[in-house]
């Protein structure tokens, strides 16, 4: 995380007042909702909507006046720049020419005025194996409602919410389609394949759980069961009403499912003003970026393996050529001592030849002889020619050294 930056109201004033608040958050790698919360936490004014704009077109604006305040918290302001600075270039230019697209559009519709959904007649044909089989097949004991297998895109929704989510899926798989991408029915969610990496999704319905409350009939049937079976102990094995019930809430959310990218928002709900079905082209940007923030997490990963496997190769280069390092010195020792012991040998030989003659042979005699046979022993052992068959054959030499690294094993990616 980049780290904060520290300002004081009347530095931040200044700021906000001299260009628009977008601008600012932006220079702050934050949103301007989160800039605006921060101005008002510290009571820092700001201009009014359409200040801007008025300022613009030559009209009159007024300036709301600059206020000191007693309390010290006020006075320094911290900013906490969002995550998503650190996002990779690519992945910024992503959500920057969503942000761009998005700016001249109107505002989505509250959600207490999308209340009512009407049927959608249109469907994209990458949605409409689920549509129909949402629409078509009947919902179990609980009143859910499954769109799984071939070509579906593995949902489960309660009844009630059948035509809000062929609403979002259509709008989504609309919107994905107008940035030349489709949506891909896996039988048991959904995906899409973007910049060579493939994310996973799926659109689901909050489910709450409440403590089951038993109705007259259910705990008379209980009462029946258990004189019956004669049970005089309170358990609640085997009885005939759950603990919980499981109520579909009609709260609809997407999230991004067994990826993970640092600094990107990976789910979408309703909420309080904006419905999920208003937010497909936001979500749709989210998928993408999320997709080419994979591809480059799969490419760090990957060429994170690969200087590993270079300066794994490196290495072992270097331990074996260390290893041979330690063969050639043996033999270089051997041959050293051989030479030592030849010329010492060389040199009593040479004396011995002074000494008296021996009227007949003895042990001296043979001692001599034995000598003379060691140190043709030992001149040969030294002989370059078989020195050098004996080193052609250890491969300790060669012509062309295997053990040199290349050039592209000594430069990290």
């Amino acid at each position: 995380m980049p780290p904060p930056t520290e300002t004081t109201r009347r530095a931040m004033y200044d700021l906000v007042w001299s260009k628009p608040m977008s601008k600012v958050a932006q220079d702050f790698s934050i949103s301007d909702v989160a800039l605006k919360k921060s101005c008002e936490k510290h009571r820092v004014p700001t201009p009014p909507r359409g200040h801007w704009a008025k300022k613009a077109a030559g009209k009159s604006v007024k300036q709301i006046r600059f206020v000191e305040t007693a309390d010290p918290l006020d006075e320094k302001i911290t900013i906490f720049a969002s995550s998503q600075a650190e996002l990779p270039a690519p992945v910024r230019e992503v959500l920057q020419r969503a942000r761009e697209a998005r700016a001249g559009r109107p505002k989505p519709p509250s959600a207490a005025a999308t209340s009512t959904v009407i049927p959608i007649e249109r469907i994209h044909p990458t949605i409409a194996s689920t549509a129909e089989k949402l629409r078509t097949h009947k919902p179990d004991r609980d009143g859910v409602v499954s769109a799984h297998g071939n070509g579906c895109c593995g949902i489960d929704v309660g009844i009630a919410s059948i035509e809000r989510c062929i609403a979002v899926l259509n709008a989504l798989a609309r919107s994905l389609d107008a940035q030349g991408i489709a949506i891909i029915a896996t039988g048991g969610g959904m995906a899409i394949s973007t910049e060579g990496a493939k994310v996973p999704f799926r659109l689901n319905e909050y489910v709450r759980r409440d403590k089951h409350v038993p109705t007259s009939d259910e705990l008379l049937a209980e009462e029946r069961r258990r004189e019956r079976q004669r049970i005089t102990w309170d358990s609640s094995y085997g009885r005939l009403y759950p603990d919980w019930d499981f109520v579909r809430t009609g709260e609809l959310m997407i999230e991004i499912e067994n990826q993970y990218a640092h600094g990107l928002r990976r789910r979408w709900k309703d909420g309080k003003q904006t419905r999920l079905e208003h937010l497909a082209d936001e979500i749709a940007t989210g998928i993408i970026a999320y997709g080419v923030a994979v591809k480059l997490k799969h490419e760090e990963r990957e060429r994170c393996n690969r200087n590993y496997e270079r300066q794994r190769r490196v290495n072992e280069r270097a331990d074996a050529r260390e290893e041979r390092e330690g063969e050639r010195q043996k033999i270089l020792d051997e041959l050293v001592a051989i030479s030592t012991e030849a010329s010492k040998l060389r040199v009593w030989l040479e004396e011995a030849k002074r000494w008296p003659e021996r009227s007949q042979s003895d042990e001296f005699t043979r001692f001599v002889e034995w000598a003379r046979a060691r140190l043709e022993y030992l001149e040969h052992a030294v002989d370059p020619d078989g020195i050098a068959e004996s080193l052609k054959q250890s491969q300790l030499f060669p012509e062309a050294d295997p053990l040199i690294d290349p050039p592209e094993d000594l430069i990290e990616e």
